[in-house]
């Protein structure tokens, strides 16, 4: 088991990078077929162009001390209180026990509005819908569910530029003024975590252009994600002494 958490920083870029490879290679295979799809969507039909996202949290998971062949990952459905269950994107088992449950998305294109509305709404709905079914006693855990929420958001003008508040029916938080899409994205799931509605929130922002990877701020950045996901790991070791989680493990 690693002694300290290593920095991630080269694999990060090197994931994204392989995400904006995939989703061109991915946009070129449908022109070349003859598609319809046009624009952003040409390049995500395909599917698969979050896997190296996904395999560099599973990195995580074998470098917290979780050996690879003990991990069963699947997207798969978490029961709820509002509705009967929704399927989250990671979810990681060991011997049929939860270790964490991940939701992956990204969000590209130049119309930050309502694309992140949309996923704001479905964060919130499914974390809120998660700790409901905890609390009423659907999901009966000895352990409580750890939920992280990764984001990928591309690094543009329309993502970065400042925007005029509309006319709400009453004044908005202060929080929220002279801010740009991105901002709010940060402000968003830092207030996730802090609210306790997430465990742990990565907002990555990347450059389709320049392949450059950047953070709006330090808790939300996969570093520290990573180091949420050593402590989880940390957790389930110390609560499931009965599994032999050194198995397979290297030795020294």
């Amino acid at each position: 088991m690693a002694n300290e958490l290593p920095d991630y920083t080269n694999n990060v870029e090197a994931a994204v990078a392989s995400y904006w490879d995939v989703r061109k290679s991915q946009a070129q295979r449908s022109k070349e077929s003859g598609a319809v799809n046009t624009g952003l969507r040409s390049e995500v039909t395909g599917g698969r162009h979050l896997d190296a996202l996904e395999l560099l949290l599973i990195d995580v998971l074998v470098d917290a001390g979780i050996p690879a062949k003990m991990m069963e990952v699947k997207r798969r459905p978490i029961p709820g209180y509002f509705r009967r269950d929704k399927s989250w994107d990671v979810v990681v088992t060991v011997e049929s026990r939860v270790l964490v449950i991940i939701e992956l998305k990204s969000i590209v294109g130049n119309n930050p509005g309502q694309n992140f509305n949309n996923r704001t709404d479905e964060a919130l709905g499914q974390a809120l819908d998660v700790w409901t079914a905890v609390e009423r006693g659907i999901i009966d855990s000895p352990l409580r569910p750890w939920l992280g929420y990764f984001m990928l958001i591309e690094d543009n003008e329309a993502w970065n530029r400042v925007s005029s508040p509309r006319r709400a029916v009453w004044p908005s938080d202060p929080k929220f003024e002279d801010t740009s899409a991105a901002d709010r994205a940060a402000i968003f799931f830092d207030r996730m975590v802090r609210e306790r509605l997430l465990d742990a929130a990565c907002v990555v922002l990347a450059n389709r252009t320049t392949g450059a990877v950047s953070y709006k701020q330090d808790s939300l950045a996969f570093q520290s994600f990573a180091a949420a996901i050593f402590g989880r790991c940390l957790q389930f070791r110390a609560t499931n002494r009965d599994i032999d989680l050194d198995d397979g493990l290297p030795s020294g």
